[in-house]
């Protein structure tokens, strides 16, 4: 609604989109360079580099079609189509550069035209014929686009005479090729490409009032195809003019050469001047568009300055700041490095359009419904041309050009960017998980050489989350996950007793701390449910995730002596094991909790050197969870074994060397063999921060008379045997 009642919706298919990308296509390549390329590379060699060029542009064109006949599109033109489909900060990422690109390329094109003056009228100051043509083409722009679109309209007519005064006093029937079909000796094919080439980037006007189009899904797929196939055409025709006109050396000497065929010599020069004045009139009025898209989603500073329209939806004050942009340019005098550049970012640009479309026709979103369709090849070869043709033309320009859009990436990614809608990136995510899920289901299980700590935690209460956060924490970062299972209970006599202060059970600040998983780079989701009793919900909720390709491996619950019921805890590790997820008992004590989180403690029952190291181990995920602490603690890792005799002593000895030399772990490692009974020893064992002991189903019995050993805070470990610390 507001829109209409600022009247900035008021443009057809022709005057809002053939007309900007016809004038921007046919401008000064083809008044002032087409001849030098034609003497350069021949007849057949032109036609190539012109077919070329066009696949580039007809692909993005038609990828443009297709994307603008599915969505909304907003003023900005290419950022806004990027923007809705890849995100704001890709968008913004190519819409500055975008916006750039335009803003520079006003002052190439009045270098153009200032060139074109002064062989008219050579007694004149390039640079003052720079400034004034400047002036005029600001002065037209800022008063209003409306008034600019008209002067289009009577540039448009003017180049049209032109083209007929020259194509009237070309003489090709009967006549002979002046030039060879492919010319060798001359400029190199790809220098005479990247020379070509910017006439191309005229397909950005032709979108740039797309915020200003009656009907864009109808107006832009009309006006830019019909827009391209007749320059096409056109350039196609001069090419056999040129080729039939005039020798190698005179159009590559005389820039003007479409004078002297022309049956108007005059007609052709003013259409030369009126090419390149329309061109800088049509960057001007799409640049500044950009800026003010840009500042609207607060991707750029100043946002109520620059994102300010008038009464009749003009960017004035981006119109003016990129006028201030623009003077300088013109001062300087020389962009030759810097228009390589320009180009750079425009096939960025067109690389980025053609991979939006590509992605959203590979998820086969029902979301994605172009009125306008296209094959899927057409796309993905306009995104790989564009980033091929980048390097050809120039690699460093390109190089320049892929690192500035990436810095800007990476800034836009850290700032806080409020979005009004979402975009395919999670699609296309999910689309990637979904065929890699298909892929690990037909390949041999591999999970012991890819293993990572993916936690399932269910919680009766926010307090019991909350103080576990830090180990949960040190045992997940950086690359693990956490499942957070909220249980809501009708049996609340069934929820063990592992908190000594009784207390109401809340889930309420759950999502808060889920929060601070994700803010620690720790991916975390969070469910609730309704059950009846605490032990049963944890099984069925652990058998039912397990289906799932990236299923929790690790169950992890608090635990106090007497807490669970033995026969619970049976059931647990029985579903645990039946299940093939590890099985953890956080035991804190009161007072000690995790100590400075340093030294981790590992108890390993001198029973494991009956067993072969390489063959079975019932304490691998014990040590791959103390290995991913200690990685996150500023500490050391201790490996305990408590024997009967000096004999067992020195087998355990040598055991534990090798299976610290196996296990890659740290030469910190310290290793400690003591005879005596295992209780006792480790009641007289330092306090230290964590103590994790491995057990297996036949010993839930003794954990209960081990956690009331106080003074320490315990994890008991039970293994899936779906891990391996040697792998």
């Amino acid at each position: 609604m507001a829109e209409k009642e600022t009247g900035s919706r008021r443009f057809g298919a022709f005057e809002g989109v053939f007309i900007p990308t016809f004038l921007s296509i046919v401008g000064v390549i083809l008044f002032l360079r087409l001849g030098y390329v034609v003497g350069g590379a021949g007849l057949f060699g032109t036609v190539a580099i012109i077919l070329l060029t066009i696949s580039v542009t007809l692909a993005t064109g038609l990828s443009l079609s297709s994307i603008a006949s599915n969505i909304r599109i907003g003023a900005g033109g290419a950022y806004s189509i990027v923007t809705k489909t890849l995100g704001l900060e890709i968008g913004g990422s190519i819409g500055i550069p975008l916006y750039l690109a335009q803003a520079f390329s006003v002052a190439l094109y009045i270098f153009g035209f200032s060139e074109a003056w002064q062989f008219v009228f050579p007694e004149h100051s390039i640079t003052m014929i720079a400034l004034l043509t400047f002036a005029v083409i600001f002065l037209v722009t800022y008063i209003k686009t409306d008034f600019a679109v008209k002067v289009q309209g009577g540039i448009f007519a003017l180049i049209c005479l032109a083209l007929l005064v020259i194509f009237m006093g070309a003489s090709v029937d009967g006549g002979e090729l002046s030039v060879p079909l492919v010319r060798s000796g001359g400029p190199p094919f790809w220098t005479l490409f990247a020379i070509f080439f910017p006439a191309a980037t005229g397909l950005m006007s032709g979108i740039g009032l797309s915020g200003e189009l009656t009907d864009p899904k109808r107006q832009i797929p009309k006006g830019i195809i019909y827009g391209l196939l007749v320059t096409t055409l056109i350039y196609l025709a001069m090419t056999f003019v040129l080729s039939y006109s005039a020798t190698p050396e005179q159009l590559i000497e005389n820039s003007l050469i479409m004078t002297e065929i022309s049956i108007f010599p005059e007609l052709v020069v003013v259409g030369v001047l009126a090419a390149t004045f329309s061109s800088a009139l049509t960057m001007l009025i799409a640049a500044p568009r950009v800026l003010q898209a840009l500042a609207e989603k607060s991707i750029l500073p100043k946002k109520e300055f620059l994102s300010k329209k008038s009464g009749k939806g003009e960017p004035r004050n981006a119109i003016g700041l990129t006028a201030l942009l623009i003077i300088p340019l013109l001062l300087l005098g020389s962009l030759d490095f810097v228009a390589q550049v320009l180009t750079m970012f425009f096939l960025i640009t067109y690389a980025s359009i053609n991979l939006s479309v590509f992605i959203e026709q590979q998820l086969s979103i029902r979301s994605f419904r172009p009125t306008f369709r296209t094959p899927k090849i057409v796309p993905l070869y306009g995104f790989l041309a564009s980033l091929a043709i980048m390097f050809v033309v120039n690699p460093y320009a390109g190089i320049v050009a892929t690192v500035s859009v990436l810095a800007i990436y990476i800034a836009l990614s850290k700032k806080p960017i409020e979005r009004e809608h979402g975009d395919v990136r999670s699609g296309l995510f999910r689309a990637l998980s979904e065929w890699a899920a298909e892929k690990t289901r037909r390949l041999p299980e591999s999970s012991r050489h890819v293993w990572k700590p993916n936690l399932l935690v269910p919680v009766t209460t926010d307090k019991t989350l909350i103080g576990d956060f830090p180990l949960i924490k040190s045992i997940a970062y950086p690359h693990g996950r956490t499942t957070v299972l909220g249980l809501q209970l009708e049996d609340e006599d069934s929820i063990p007793e592992v908190e000594d202060v009784e207390e109401e059970r809340k889930l309420e600040e759950v999502p808060e701390t889920i929060d601070k998983f994700e803010d620690d780079k720790i991916f975390a989701t969070y469910s609730t449910i309704d059950a009846k009793d605490y032990t049963n919900s944890i099984i069925v909720s652990m058998e039912a995730i397990q289906s799932q390709v990236f299923a929790p491996n690790i169950l992890f619950l608090p635990y106090k002596p007497g807490g669970i019921l033995d026969e619970d805890l049976d059931e647990m590790v029985e579903a645990a094991e039946e299940n093939y997820c590890g099985l953890t008992l956080l035991d804190k004590d009161e007072n000690v909790r995790l100590g400075t989180e340093g030294d981790i403690h590992v108890w390993i029952s001198p029973k494991a050197l009956e067993d072969d190291l390489f063959e079975r181990r019932y304490y691998d995920l014990s040590l791959l969870i103390a290995y991913s602490i200690k990685s996150n603690w500023n500490g050391k890792i201790h490996l305990w074994m408590v024997v009967d005799n000096e004999n067992e002593g020195a087998e355990a000895e040598k055991y534990l060397k090798k299976l610290v030399y196996e296990a890659r772990f740290p030469s910190s490692t310290e290793i400690n063999v003591i005879k005596g009974k295992f209780k006792e020893t480790l009641k007289e064992a330092p306090a230290g921060d964590l103590h994790i002991i491995p057990f297996e189903r036949s010993d839930i019995d003794s954990i209960n008379e081990i956690g009331k050993i106080e003074g320490k805070s315990y994890l008991f470990v039970h293994d899936s045997t779906k891990e391996s610390i040697l792998a």
